[in-house]
């Protein structure tokens, strides 16, 4: 606020400080009037015109002076009083937002530590220590805002502290009743335990469960008043003191430490009237401190963090002594009798002037103007006095002054960022942090002309550093390698990350710490300028240029110029770093590469083994196996072991059923043959019989009733025959089917094996996610309670890492049910396997039906047998009849010679066919199956 009215106030001086040129209006032609009798008037015409026109001039400019004077003095009082009273309110509305912002990053904080995973969900709960807890909370109070932080129950017990003595219960505590009736974060009224001891706050939230939303604890943090008070360090007005009240008007917080534990009515006269209105007002007041009363402007700023937190009542008053704060209209009042005095006496010179400088000074201007055109910037004019033609001549000699200064100033910009591309390219050309650094200070040191240029790189506690790159002058000690001991506050750190550039002109008036000074004088440093060199957006270490031979005044142009150079210096360092990242990668990639290349080597040479091993099976040798290894070549020998078994069993079969039916043929084929030559001889034998048949004409009708009995049997043995085959192709077929479901069974047992592995690396690998994630939703939580409050949404970002955990453990619950459904799948594979079982008891009964059935085959063929006993006895007692049925035996001579050419016919077919089974043995024969 002071830099913005200081900037204010230097604008409008140089606005002041601006003479416009003025225009010179011309007098008409006077007419000639009739003179009027006026006392003084005509004492006034005998003066000369060098008199009048001063007379005129002084009149002319001081009244109008002074008129305008005295009305701008008053609108300028009142402006400059309603300027400092809104600076002054400003300023002390500044602070109660910033107490109110510093309240509210610590209300979050607590809330976010009050959410995490590890305290609110059951099973994260039970499942980290107590010990991890209050390491989490140890993190937490690192940066100084928290004195300590505990967990405690719902009774007021300490779970969990980070304070090294055992804590009391709380539960007849105000802050701790409050919290227990509260569902939000709470703050308590600031206390202290003594007199003679300092304020703390606490801040209370309630743990609840996740899902249910009970209350399992109270997390408490004590917040030092020490830690408001640095975080308002930096809002000190010169001059000005404020306080912070709490809701019973007590100071607990002032910059002045006399002010702390008083009531603010005792301090501030008139305080009840100041605050009585509950809004921002200002007032002169009295204030009483130290037995000594003097007038101060006193403002008044009530609560402003309504929005965000509760209403704490802790108001701010901000007091500055009336001398400080008015002293700009003391310094009005001066100026406007000096401003009237000197325009009074500069009206006088201008009438003295006028009429001898009417031409000359135009003229003069005229030409300076047109060598300023030519280019001859310059040229200046003579200037002497205030009149509109000496304005005229400065405004001439201000413009030239002005053009040539720009001209310089660009030209000493265009050199320096000549000189920044040219340092920048010689930088960026090493690839090597030493590279960068030592070129960097040569080059620097260069083009600065100074005795020394270091960098100076920090230890990662900023507690100490050390000088790992120098340029120094052959007269001045040299200090690379250097271990400076110079404790750097995070205030200090902070301001340089942000780009900060310092500068000392001369060390014995700079104002720097004893310790600082000691390093400087070691090193014979006059006068420095120090610049932040940040790599990938954190704080590494300062570039500094020491002048040694004597101080030195830097020029706002060298310091920003050097603050350049240090962000060169930065994204260097970065592009080295990436160059590096990049290079690892790079080997990191042909690292991969080799292992898939010897993956790849690998999987050929198994696959060169494998079709080695199955060489021998396209020749036709159904007894090799190839070897089953690991992986995807195993799998595939495997199955190729599976394949040329179901192969060997077919050919096996193929080859007993070729040779059966070439043994079945060739007794086949004969029997016809003899069937034929039979066929032939019972033809003759017939017609040699047929006399003797007519007698067996009524036998003939006996045997033909017995013959039809016979073929009702005959029949019912074929049914019963056929009922046989059928029951035996039954049994074949269950066969067959067992086969097959055995089959299926051991390949499911197989993948379910191959399944239940990779379950188990799934499962694993599930439990390493959650975990690494449950550790990422920690460590989130801890940097998200570490940050401001813009950074809330990262705390959010934190709680769902933390959610994502939780799901993953559920997700690992699920994977379990999966396990459990394989092994349901399991009981199946066990009941498909009793299912065959099932079925080959169902097949044997089967083939017990199929005995039975042929032994019903074999009782009718017993009554067949009989038939026919019968029908060759009833056949032998009527042989003499048979010379009726001779005809019929012409018929059967004739069906005879048929039935000989169709047993030869057979006897062809036969013979043919028997050529193809041998050609079937012959191909099944180049298979090798045992």
């Amino acid at each position: 606020m002071v830099d913005q009215l200081n900037a204010a106030q230097r604008d409008q001086l140089a606005q002041s400080n601006t003479l416009k040129p003025s225009s010179i209006d011309m007098p008409p032609t006077p007419v000639k009037r009739r003179s009027l009798s006026i006392p003084g008037l005509a004492r006034f015409r005998r003066l000369s015109l060098k008199n009048k026109a001063t007379l005129i001039a002084i009149t002319i400019g001081t009244l109008p002076v002074l008129v305008i004077g005295t009305i701008a003095y008053s609108f300028a009082n009142q402006s400059i009083t309603r300027q400092i009273v809104d600076t002054e309110e400003t300023l002390a509305t500044t602070l109660s937002q910033r107490i109110a912002s510093y309240m509210s990053e610590r209300t979050a904080d607590l809330q976010i530590l009050a959410s995490l995973p590890m305290l609110t969900t059951p099973g994260l709960q039970d499942g980290t220590s107590t010990e991890e807890k209050r390491i989490l909370f140890e993190r937490a109070i690192e940066n100084g805002n928290y004195e300590s932080i505990t967990l405690f129950d719902n009774d007021g017990n300490a779970l969990i502290q980070t304070d090294r003595e055992p804590i009391p219960r709380q539960d007849d505590q105000d802050y701790f009743r409050a919290a227990l009736q509260s569902s939000r974060v709470s703050i308590s009224r600031p206390m202290r335990l003594s007199p003679n001891t300092a304020y703390t706050i606490y801040i209370t939230a309630p743990v609840q469960e996740s899902g249910s939303g009970k209350r399992i604890g109270i997390l408490r943090a004590v917040v030092p008043i020490k830690s408001l008070a640095s975080e308002l360090q930096n809002y000190n007005k010169v001059g000005a003191t404020f306080s912070v009240l709490d809701a019973s008007n007590q100071i607990f917080l002032s910059s002045q430490d006399a002010k702390i534990g008083q009531a603010a009515s005792s301090i501030y006269s008139s305080f009840s009237q100041l605050q009585s209105r509950r809004e921002i007002n200002s007032s002169v007041v009295t204030q009483k401190l130290n037995n000594e009363s003097k007038p101060v402007l006193a403002s008044f700023i009530p609560w402003t963090g309504r929005d965000r937190l509760p209403d704490l009542g802790w108001d701010v008053v901000l007091s500055i002594p009336t001398e400080i704060a008015f002293a700009p209209q003391r310094q009005l009042l001066l100026t406007f009798l000096l401003g009237t005095a000197v325009a009074v006496f500069l009206t006088g010179l201008l009438a003295a002037w006028l009429a001898s400088r009417a031409t000359r000074p135009i003229v003069a201007a005229t030409n300076a103007v047109l060598e300023l055109g030519n280019g001859r910037l310059n040229t200046r004019l003579a200037v002497k006095g205030v009149d509109e033609i000496s304005i005229l001549g400065r405004n001439i000699n201000l413009m030239a002054g002005q053009l040539q200064s720009l001209v310089s100033q660009q030209t000493e910009n265009a050199e320096r960022s000549q000189l920044l591309n040219q340092i920048t390219v010689k930088i960026r050309r090493s690839l090597s942090v030493d590279d960068i650094l030592a070129t960097s200070v040569e080059e620097i040191r260069a083009a600065f002309k100074t005795d020394r240029v270091v960098v100076y790189r920090f230890a990662p506690d900023y507690l100490s550093g050390t000088i790992t790159a120098e340029s120094v002058g052959s007269n001045w000690i040299k200090a690379l390698g250097k271990v400076v001991s110079d404790p750097m506050e995070a205030s200090l750190v902070d301001r340089y990350r942000e780009g900060r550039v310092w500068s000392m002109e001369d060390l014995k008036q700079a104002k720097l710490s004893h310790c600082h000074c000691e390093i400087l004088e070691r090193l014979e440093v006059q006068a420095n300028m120090v610049a932040p060199i940040v790599q990938n957006q954190e704080l590494i270490g300062l570039l500094c240029a020491h002048q040694c031979s004597a101080p030195r005044s830097w020029k706002p142009e060298e310091i920003d110029f050097f603050g350049q150079l240090a962000v060169q210096i930065g994204y260097a360092l970065d592009q080295a770093s990436l160059l590096e990242q990049t290079e690892d990668a790079r080997k990191s990639a042909e690292q991969l590469s080799e292992e898939r290349q010897q993956q790849k080597e690998a999987l050929q040479m198994q696959l060169i083994n494998l079709l080695a091993d199955v060489e021998g099976a396209v020749e036709g040798d159904l007894t090799v196996r190839a070897d089953v290894t690991a992986g995807e070549i195993g799998t595939v020998a495997d199955f190729f072991n599976s394949i040329v078994e179901s192969l060997r069993q077919i050919v096996t079969q193929v080859k007993d059923a070729a040779s059966q039916v070439n043994a079945s043929l060739s007794s086949d084929e004969q029997a016809v043959r003899q069937l034929s030559d039979e066929a032939t001889r019972q033809a003759d034998e017939t017609s040699r019989t047929l006399d003797s048949v007519q007698n067996m004409l009524r036998s003939i009708q006996t045997v033909s009733n017995s013959a039809q009995q016979a073929a009702s049997v005959a029949r019912e043995a074929s049914s019963t025959a056929e009922a046989g085959g059928i029951a035996m192709e039954l049994t074949v077929q269950n066969i067959l089917g067992l086969r097959d479901t055995i089959g299926e069974t051991a390949k499911k047992v197989k993948r379910l094996g191959e399944s239940t592995q990779q379950i188990s690396k799934v499962v694993s690998l599930i439990n390493q996610i959650a975990m690494q994630t449950n550790l990422l939703a920690i460590n989130a939580g801890i940097e998200a309670a570490r940050a401001d409050e813009g950074s809330q949404g990262f705390a959010v970002v934190a709680e769902e890492v933390g959610d994502l955990a939780t799901r993953s453990a559920t997700a690992t619950r699920e994977i379990e049910q999966i396990v459990a459904t394989i092994q349901r799948e399991t009981t199946e594979v066990v009941e498909a396997m009793e299912q065959g079982t099932t079925q080959v008891v169902e097949g044997t009964r089967l083939v017990d039906n199929a005995k039975q059935s042929l032994e019903q085959i074999l009782e009718v063929s017993r009554r067949i047998d009989d038939l026919v006993q019968s029908i060759s006895e009833a056949t032998v007692t009527q042989v003499q009849t048979s010379d009726a049925v001779s005809h019929l035996m012409q018929e059967i001579v004739a069906a005879a010679g048929r039935t000989s050419a169709s047993s030869m016919e057979v006897s062809r077919s036969l013979r043919q066919t028997v050529e193809v089974a041998q050609e079937l043995q012959e191909s099944v024969g180049t298979f090798k199956v045992g």
